[in-house]
């Protein structure tokens, strides 16, 4: 009973709703996700399934909590190549089932997960088609920064470990905080114009995309002070959008940050655009204003919780004057990321993070 009412009080101080059942002797949660759905759940979830679009994403947000190694049972994997920025952090991920892709109902069902965490903003066929077995999908929004910090309070709760959450989420706030006061006095019409592309080389053809507006790339620049040049352009709401030399051309900004398929080498591919001869004369590769977006063992354009480093990053490239060493050291930010994030140790940091940042 002592730990029953030492629960309700962490729970109700972080504003979570809760109903205690005294016959059975457990609390209520109620949730609501992303898809704007309500979750009841009995009790804490103690096996917890992730599947669907991008489960990097998901388990890249659950494991910021310790409690992710004990209760995750398993998960969907996209691609044949293991995660090893998880095997970092968890040495007992190889236990964890492996799902294939676009696993069946029975499939899941057949871990005994009590909550199955899914990335997305809308209720999906394998939500209602696990419904009438009894177990819930909860789903987490993770496309922008206010859905993520959002997710994070979510998943505090899932876990039990609001006091968690509130330091995730006081680290973002406090990013986030250095950046604005920054960069949010310089007038609109002085903001240096900034491009955002995708270069890929999917099925053999060059292609050359710019992310829509709610896209976390997008938010990135609009973070980190820029302005976005092609935002007027756009004719789809979500995903990227194709474009070609000309409009950037037409567009010719002031800096262009460069997102490389992972299947290329991105150096390379910089250098050979500052060495073509219609590129080199865009403004951007004239003042050497063309940057490759950085990465560890994943990029830090996507909407995993390295999304900050990637503003915090093109922060400082898009102001250096504002932004230098002793306001924002990119390494030190980095340490201080995954020390504080992932309870990562200095020797990991060292050996396995910072060697791969490009």
């Amino acid at each position: 009973m002592k730990e029953i009412k030492k629960l309700l009080f962490v729970l109700a101080v972080s504003g979570l709703m809760v109903a205690i059942h005294p016959a059975e002797g457990f609390c209520t949660i109620e949730i609501t996700d992303a898809a704007d759905r309500r979750i009841i759940l009995d009790k804490l979830p103690e096996r917890i399934v992730v599947i669907g679009t991008a489960a990097f994403i998901v388990l890249h947000m659950l494991y910021m909590f310790d409690e992710t190694k004990e209760r995750l049972k398993g998960f969907e994997m996209k691609v044949k190549k293991q995660d090893e920025f998880l095997k970092l952090l968890d040495p007992g991920l190889e236990l964890k089932q492996i799902l294939n892709i676009n696993p069946g109902p029975e499939s899941v069902a057949a871990l005994k997960p009590d909550l199955v965490i899914s990335k997305g903003t809308m209720e999906g066929n394998m939500s209602r088609s696990l419904k009438p077995l009894g177990i819930p999908v909860l789903y987490l929004g993770a496309e922008n920064p206010d859905m993520f910090l959002s997710d994070i309070k979510i998943l505090g709760e899932v876990f039990g470990n609001p006091e968690r959450a509130n330091k995730i989420i006081q680290y973002y706030r406090d990013k986030l905080s250095l950046i604005h006061q920054k960069v949010d006095a310089m007038p609109t019409g002085e903001k240096p114009t900034v491009l955002v592309l995708q270069y890929s080389n999917r099925g053999k053809n060059l292609s050359l995309n710019v992310p829509t507006r709610e896209w976390i790339q997008t938010q990135q620049v609009l973070i980190s002070g820029g302005a976005p040049v092609w935002l007027d352009s756009l004719n789809i709401r979500g995903g990227w959008q194709i474009t070609g030399f000309e409009q950037i051309a037409a567009w010719n900004p002031d800096k262009i940050f460069m997102i490389v398929w992972n299947q290329l080498k991105g150096a390379d591919v910089i250098k050979s655009l500052y060495r073509d001869s219609k590129w080199s004369l865009l403004n951007a590769l004239q003042q050497n204003h063309l940057y490759l977006f950085p990465q560890d063992l994943f990029g830090w354009d996507t909407p995993t919780p390295r999304w900050i480093l990637g503003a915090l990053w093109m922060a400082k490239m898009t102001y250096p004057e504002k932004l230098g060493p002793d306001e924002l050291d990119i390494k030190k930010t980095v340490r201080q990321f995954f020390k504080l994030l992932y309870r990562m140790d200095e020797t990991t940091i060292e050996q396995h993070i910072l060697p791969k940042l490009n």
